[in-house]
């Protein structure tokens, strides 16, 4: 990227960062309204949701449940309860919550809706369908409900009718964002980034400090401007494990290390058992040279998910390091094992073992690596190597020539070398 493009990304960041902040940095302001008018409903449920979007369940369910009793017949507001348990994901709170809405008012398909969203957390859609067409039979245009028939269609993959249902709801209630990051998730999940990105960038149009948009936007685009988007998601919600590991992974990949760390720990402190995060900061130490801080975090990663690749290929990087190079050589097949399209298992155990002299199990890893992708620029270039080692000048140049007009990752220096020195 040249210079204008640097400062364009940079001041890209700062300009969505100081307006997804808001939803965090706009807490005090908001308990502060909240204090001074104490008696104010609107005050109160203000709080409650920017709460509920930065994160702070516990607290938002208080402050909502304040709100609700300002408004003691109002079925909106205990609706809003609710919220909290959905966005969690937990069902036995979405159900205690649901019920104090049937004590006031069974029937009402507010209430209906209420039923089905605690049964899309647990993903019983059927259930759920059952419940969304008798509310909206009730009431057709109710916004909530047509918000979660979409929902509830995008779970299942049904793209026409999830489509149709979010459209509706946009046409009951125009300007708010969130039929419009239904759509988003629907199209992004489809492979179809062109739509997720227009869906996703009209709904932050309508909120800007909404983090669940800015996350989505930020997974899909793999440039500073998407890394400047899940910057502004975790500053929104700080202690969002998702959004932390995700940026944590784009910025690994820049090769930006220490705020990649950052963010992993960010990430393990909001949820120890989250095992991306401990495979991103044990791939962040690996790159780091700490291969003593790696190993821990790697193999933490692989007690809460034993079939993770990327956690194994790091780990095999580890003992790599470390001398321990046939524990690294049945990691680096494992890793090939979890995961055959990612060929770096296969190259780095050939690689290791021709640093040890070892050509003949080098070419054992090489054989099955070009087995299956005979066009790997690595691959090849690695038997270029040994073909040079053992003087086949022929078959060196082939593979060396192979390797600079094939796929994947290649050191094409050293090929273009290697191609100069054969005589």
């Amino acid at each position: 990227m040249n210079r204008s493009g640097v400062v364009l990304a940079l001041s890209f960041f700062f300009l969505v960062a100081s307006h997804a902040s808001a939803q965090e940095t706009e807490l005090p302001r908001l308990r502060e309204a909240s204090h001074a008018a104490a008696r104010d409903y609107a005050a109160q449920r203000a709080l409650g949701i920017a709460l509920l979007r930065a994160g702070h369940y516990r607290e938002a369910t208080a402050q909502l449940r304040r709100a609700a009793a300002l408004e003691r017949r109002s079925l909106d507001a205990l609706y809003d309860v609710a919220r909290v348990p959905f966005a969690e994901g937990d069902h036995s709170a979405s159900e205690t919550a649901c019920r104090a809405m049937a004590r006031l008012e069974k029937a009402a398909p507010l209430t209906q809706i209420c039923n089905a969203r605690a049964d899309l957390v647990w993903n019983r859609s059927a259930r759920a369908f059952e419940t969304l067409n008798s509310a909206l039979a009730a009431d057709p245009s109710s916004y909530e409900g047509l918000l979660a028939l979409g929902d509830a269609h995008r779970l299942r993959a049904a793209i026409p009718d999830a489509e149709s249902a979010y459209q509706r709801a946009i046409a009951a209630r125009a300007t708010e964002a969130d039929p419009h990051l239904g759509l988003g998730r629907l199209y992004a999940a489809a492979g179809r980034q062109a739509d997720a990105l227009r869906s996703l960038r009209r709904a932050l149009e309508l909120d800007p400090t909404y983090p669940d948009v800015q996350y989505e936007l930020g997974r899909l685009l793999s440039t500073p401007e998407g890394t400047a988007f899940l910057q502004a998601a975790v500053a929104g919600r700080p202690d969002w494990p998702e959004a932390q590991t995700a940026l944590g992974d784009a910025l690994l990949a820049a090769r930006s290390l220490a705020p990649a760390a950052a963010a992993y720990r960010a990430a393990i402190a909001a949820r120890a058992s989250h095992a991306p995060a401990h495979t991103g900061l044990g791939r962040v130490l690996v790159a780091q040279a700490d291969y003593a801080g790696a190993e821990p975090e790697l193999r933490r990663a692989l007690e809460l998910v034993q079939n993770d690749g990327m956690a194994t290929l790091a780990l095999g990087d580890v003992l790599a390091h470390t001398e321990r190079e046939e524990e690294a050589f049945e990691t680096y097949a494992r890793a090939a094992d979890l995961d055959p399209r990612n060929p770096a298992g296969l190259v780095r155990a050939a690689a290791l073992a021709l640093a040890l002299h070892r050509d003949v199990l080098a070419s054992g890893y090489l054989d099955r690596l070009l087995e299956s992708m005979p066009n790997n620029a690595a691959g090849l270039s690695l038997y270029g190597d040994i073909a040079r080692i053992r003087h086949d000048t022929a078959h060196a140049r082939d593979y060396y020539t192979r390797a600079l007009a094939g796929d994947g990752d290649l050191d094409r220096p050293h090929v273009e070398q290697a191609l100069r020195e054969l005589h």
